[in-house]
């Protein structure tokens, strides 16, 4: 009896200690449950008071409306046959005000590639009757099962898909429609891209369309990123390697990159290509994204290594600025500190740094990948990087059978603020280690602006609340429960607080299954909602409110 009541109390007071008070910063309310639909993906847009969510599971599609105020449940309408048999989803989005699906379709009879839009009328939370704004001879390029970034479909149909690129304007006012014809030559080493370009104006009015052949060969050009401004005109970023590997780095001892960057800049209504060049000579790029802005430049920023060691790993930040008629200028470089890079990592990762430091090998982080680059309305730049990697384990049976499985992580994260002038304003390293054994699930995090700040939202162990620089975070482990966090960073000089919303374990009556960064959109400047299943064949809606 003494034993049972001594685990009893021992229980009570870890179970006590475990807990932690949720923030007085955040307040959240819970829709009434409404009846579960299974799908492969789903995608939400907000407007005024109201969203709408779009889930597609294989040839049924379900539209979804909801009262973003309370948040409720208002109507749904499911199609079965709306889309015709042998349709590829490309892109969902959001288009002068509007909100789209843009789906292809091959016509074998003609032999054409077809793109076609269908408008959802976000009063009704109905689909309108699509139309077809682009057909083109012969077949284009494109990948298997793509998931498109932003929270696009993923494995939904088999087959290849991703064979438009859509690029929207910072007004949203226009829109270009890119896609690559097939190479009718099949060696890279002579093939020569023709890319084409469609672009559209208000009420997906077609303004031009036009193909153009790349100046280099497949082999000797990797594309690293798109945009268009608002005026219509495209830019393209490049590498272009110096020979015909195709290789970012052909020996561990080289120290210089074998390639450039070129910034292609095609006027709007032309043909005309003009190139400009970016050297980078000892700066192996790991991700570069290019954004156009609310001044009178674009801006291009991401991670380079210094080609030590793997390339995925990364030494600093790099940026530039591009003008309206396509020329680079402004550009600036920053290292990452390796006081930031030694910061939530146990003494034997420090020790191990410090040595690195002292023989000249200056230490990385680590698989980092950029997720999101935000350009501020005064030109200033935040670049959001986060490590993504995958680790394999091969166990030996007792029979001499293999046994192998793979571990998803996504851990810490490094947000940058470079201010207009190109100066470093402030570098923060945002602590976590999530894992898990399905992909994505519920790991990664959402990023949003509001009042001035940045929003890092995820579920976290929540024993990493305040969790001192000097120690190591907690793992989440995904599908284990946890607790939502936001991390919330003031613009103006990086300074953070991070606080715990809710209890994924106890919300209510009941618990948070099949949670997504995917699944949480932003409804209003102090508010954003998360769709979450709770079992019994129901999901309900979370709002949350930033106060």
């Amino acid at each position: 009896m003494k034993k049972n009541l001594l685990f009893v109390l021992l229980f009570t007071i870890n179970f006590i200690f475990s807990q932690k008070e949720l923030s007085k910063d955040y307040s959240y309310t819970v829709s009434a449950p409404y009846k579960v639909f299974d799908a492969s993906q789903k995608i939400y847009f907000s407007k005024n008071n109201q969203s709408i969510a779009i889930k597609f599971d294989e040839k049924k599609v379900l539209i979804q409306k909801f009262d973003s105020d309370k948040p409720a449940y208002l109507k749904e309408k499911l199609y079965e046959k709306f889309f015709p048999k042998n349709y590829r989803v490309e892109d969902v989005l959001e288009f002068d005000s509007k909100f789209y699906v843009f789906y292809s379709s091959w016509n074998g009879d003609e032999d054409k590639e077809q793109l076609f839009s269908v408008e959802i009328d976000f009063d009704k939370g109905e689909f309108m009757t699509p139309k077809l704004i682009i057909e083109i001879n012969g077949k284009l390029s494109g990948k298997k099962n793509f998931s498109f970034f932003g929270g696009g479909l993923y494995d939904m149909i088999d087959g290849t898909q991703d064979k438009f690129d859509f690029l929207v304007s910072h007004d949203r006012k226009k829109m270009l429609v890119q896609y690559r014809k097939k190479p009718e030559v099949r060696n890279d080493k002579k093939s020569y891209d023709v890319i084409g370009l469609v672009a559209f104006g208000d009420n997906l009015t077609q303004i031009s369309e036009r193909e153009i052949k790349m100046p280099y060969t497949e082999r000797r050009m990797d594309n690293l990123d798109y945009q268009l401004d608002n005026d219509g005109n495209l830019y393209l970023l490049t590498k272009v390697f110096h020979d015909d590997s195709n290789d970012d780095k052909k020996r561990s001892k080289d120290e210089l990159a074998n390639y450039h960057l070129e910034l292609f800049f095609i006027k709007n209504e032309t043909n005309e290509l003009k190139i400009s060049r970016f050297e980078n000579k000892d700066k192996f790029i790991t991700k570069l994204w290019l954004f156009d802005s609310p001044q009178n430049f674009l801006v291009c920023g991401g991670f380079f290594s210094n080609g030590k060691g793997d390339l995925d790993d990364s030494d600093g930040v790099l940026a530039f600025k591009i003008d309206k008629q396509g020329n680079i200028y402004d550009s600036v470089s920053h290292d990452i500190p390796a006081e930031i890079i030694n910061q939530y990592e146990s003494e034997k990762t420090k020790k191990k740094n410090d040595k690195k430091e002292k023989k000249g090998d200056v230490p990385k982080f680590s698989n980092l990948f950029l997720k999101d680059l935000i350009v501020n309305n005064d030109g200033s730049l935040i670049l959001v990087g986060e490590q993504d990697f995958v680790v394999t384990h091969t166990s030996m049976g007792p029979n001499g059978s293999t046994r192998t499985y793979v571990r998803y992580f996504y851990n810490d994260i490094l947000i940058t603020k470079i201010g207009v002038n190109g100066e470093l304003n402030w570098m923060k390293k945002i602590p976590k280690t999530q894992s898990g054994g399905r992909g994505q699930g519920g790991m990664s995090y959402k990023y949003f602006s509001a009042n001035e700040h940045h929003y890092l939202v995820f579920l976290d162990n929540v024993k990493n609340i305040d969790l001192p620089i000097d120690k190591t975070p907690a793992l989440h482990s995904d599908g284990q429960g946890g607790y939502l966090t936001a991390v919330k960073i003031a613009d103006s000089d990086g300074s953070l607080t991070k606080s715990s919303i809710l209890n994924g374990r106890d919300i209510e009556d009941f618990q948070m299954h099949q949670f997504s960064v995917n699944r949480v959109f932003k409804t209003s400047e102090n508010s954003f909602m998360l769709e979450v299943y709770k079992k019994k064949k129901e999901d309900i809606m979370i709002k949350v409110i930033l106060k």
